[in-house]
Formats: C-alpha cells, structure tokens, sequence
C-alpha cells in the first residue's frame, strides 16, 4: 500500500461525516460494534447472501482482488464513487466522494469485517482480504457468468433472426409478391447489402 495516504478524505474530519450518511448505508448498523471473526471462519449460506445483496460489497471485493488484496479506504471509495456515478476520479465532486466514503467507513466495511472477509482498520484506514471471501467468489463469479451467458445467447439467437428476416423480404420483393412489386430492384439489393453487414456485426460481438 502506498505511504503517506490517510483513511480520512482530505479537508473532512472523520468524526463529523459519520454521523451523516443516508439511510440506506446505515442499514446494517446494529452489526457494528461486534467481536470480528478469524480470516478463515466458515460463513453461513444466509451471511454470504446477505454480503453479496449489495452492489457496493461486491465493487469492494472485485477492487480488493485487482489489487493484490488491499487497499487505503480514500482510493477505495473514489473508484467506488467513480464507477457509480460513471465518471472519472479526477471528475468528481465532493459530495460524490463523501457520500460513499460515508457508506463504507460506517456500514460496509465494518459488517464485512465482522464475518471475517476483509480486515478493516478503522484508525489507518486500511482495508485486506482474508481468506473467508473465496467462500464468497464461487456466488460472484456464477453470477457474473450468467450475465455473459444471457448476453451470449440473446446475440445468437438475433443472428439467424436476422438472416431469416432479410432472406424473407428480399426473397418477397424478387418474387413480385403483393405491394413489394412496386419496390425499386436497387432497394431490395441496398437491403441486402445492409442485412450482410448486420449479421457481420452480430457474429463479431459474440
């Protein structure tokens, strides 16, 4: 981890921001406080769920495991906040920054350190994985695999789709079939033309 860098944002004093995050963040509060298990404590199906429900425990996890396992809460909560608001780090504003360092200092990391997948200190800001989250990274990755597969598929099957779409019209105005009779031969040719390039696209992204 790189010296120099404080668990605090800069310009805001710790003590004042806890006591203003939203709701939301603040969900799980009466989790905080308790004893931390041991890095390699066995999780519960219900805890696992619970953990990974959330969007922003899942960012935190996938950025810790790009990162050889640690990270200083500033930089965490900037990528967070970035990512969140589709932007830049160098973009954001102050309030954009406070609000998810405000979530993570006060709800996400303490709960995830209290099952034992991260160890948290609060003092230097300093946040590492530990070994319980490979309990976690078989339900991540499953998920993430399913969102390809989905996408995959949908791709497939809009190709012969496609194909069976153009082939049809075309094969329709050629023939002189009904109203199609009266459509220029050049356009059922552009069509064509139009259709191949399509289909094209459709394989490259699959």
């Amino acid at each position: 981890m790189s010296a120099g860098k404080s668990g605090s944002p800069s310009g805001q004093s710790t003590g004042s921001t806890v006591a203003e995050s939203s709701g939301t963040d603040v969900a799980n509060l009466e989790d905080i406080g308790k004893t931390s298990r041991s890095g390699g404590a066995e999780l519960t199906k219900g805890e696992i769920f619970d953990l990974l429900k959330n969007k922003r425990r899942r960012t935190v996890i996938r950025y810790l495991r790009e990162n050889d396992g640690e990270a200083v809460l500033n930089d965490l909560a900037e990528h967070i906040a970035a990512k969140e608001n589709d932007t830049t780090v160098r973009q954001l504003s102050s309030d954009q920054r406070k609000r998810v360092y405000i979530g993570l200092y006060q709800c996400h990391l303490p709960k995830m350190d209290s099952l034992g997948v991260i160890d948290y200190d609060k003092n230097r800001g300093t946040i590492e994985l530990q070994a319980s989250v490979a309990q976690l990274l078989e339900y991540m990755d499953l998920d993430e695999d399913d969102g390809e597969t989905v996408e995959g598929t949908e791709r497939a099957w809009a190709i012969p789709a496609v194909a069976g779409g153009v082939v049809a019209v075309v094969t329709a105005g050629a023939l002189g079939l009904g109203p199609l009779a009266a459509v220029p031969a050049v356009t059922w040719t552009l069509l064509s033309v139009v259709g191949i390039f399509v289909i094209v696209a459709l394989q490259s992204a699959t």
